[in-house]
């Protein structure tokens, strides 16, 4: 744990909401040599939150279920992607725009955030700020800073800045990459997104007219752009809507039963419990961030 700054351990130390804990110990069958966590307890709510990626990994309001999946098969190393919960994707969304062979989202989400500030109001709504800066990467080479702010209480809102630190102006593509769980992913509809245009990925961005509310029978992976309203999830347990500001892209994902049985930190069986669910800003809708001047979006995640 000696990755994270003395400035984060102190502000945990200082705070009684706060918890310093291993993956080891909080998910003892998941494979890795193992990763700092943030555990975070009020009587509002529980949340668990990975430094590396400042990665959202569980929120359970009080006597509620969770509405972040975790895949049982999540690898925590370091530098790994981690499966499920709310993976920060930045500075890039997707394969990279001109080197195949990189990492797909980004870098955030494989390095480590430092926690920078941390209170509690109360009505026991938690406040945290993971920060990470970026200076010459050799597939980013613009400087800059990113910051989530995490409000934790009856619903859970992530709020991403990203700073310029540079003297020209970028373009950058990012999400934030909600995992949901579902109990009957056959029966799962997302209503608002029936007639809306999208992009699909499983066939080379074409643009075709969603046909009724979304449904996941098999492979999903679409875009679908400039939406507006809020998101629900019917048809299963629990009811989530995710809410969201300047985040007009949303990005749904199911890999399917073949995929996911290849997918060694997902499995065989393990795409029948979640879906991705996301907002954030890509393709054609990503953000471009002045010099010296930042950009904000937020998504907020409720059970009904």
């Amino acid at each position: 744990m000696s990755v994270l700054s003395s400035a984060t351990l102190a502000l945990i130390e200082q705070s009684p909401f706060l918890q310093l804990v291993s993956s080891r110990d909080r998910y003892p069958a998941a494979p890795g040599e193992g990763l700092p966590l943030l555990e975070v307890k009020t009587s509002a709510f529980e949340a668990v939150i990975a430094f590396q990626g400042a990665h959202l990994l569980s929120f359970v309001p009080t006597r509620g279920e969770d509405l972040l999946w975790l895949s049982p098969n999540c690898n925590f190393s370091e530098g790994a992607a981690l499966r499920g919960g709310v993976p920060v994707c930045l500075p890039w969304f997707g394969p990279h725009e001109t080197d195949s062979q990189a990492a797909k989202h980004g870098f955030a989400r494989n390095n480590v955030w430092q926690l920078t500030s941390a209170s509690t109001s109360t009505d026991n709504t938690v406040e945290l700020l993971f920060s990470f800066a970026s200076q010459n990467h050799p597939l980013f080479p613009q400087a800059f800073s990113a910051s989530l702010r995490f409000s934790l209480g009856a619903s859970a809102k992530l709020e991403l800045t990203v700073n310029n630190d540079s003297e020209n102006d970028f373009t950058t593509s990012w999400a934030l990459h909600s995992y949901h769980p579902v109990s009957n992913l056959a029966a799962v509809e997302i209503p608002v997104l029936a007639g809306k245009t999208y992009l699909d990925n499983l066939e080379k961005h074409a643009s075709k007219q969603q046909h009724g509310p979304l449904q996941f029978h098999g492979e999903v992976d679409r875009v679908f752009p400039a939406v507006s309203e809020s998101l629900v999830i019917e048809n299963s347990q629990p009811r989530i809507r995710i809410d969201h500001h300047n985040a007009p892209s949303v990005v749904t994902w199911n890999p399917g039963a073949a995929n996911a049985a290849n997918i060694a930190d997902i499995g065989a069986g393990q795409e029948q419990h979640y879906i991705c669910m996301e907002r954030g800003a890509v393709l054609t809708e990503k953000w471009t961030v002045p010099a010296g001047k930042s950009v904000s979006g937020w998504l907020e995640i409720t059970k009904l």
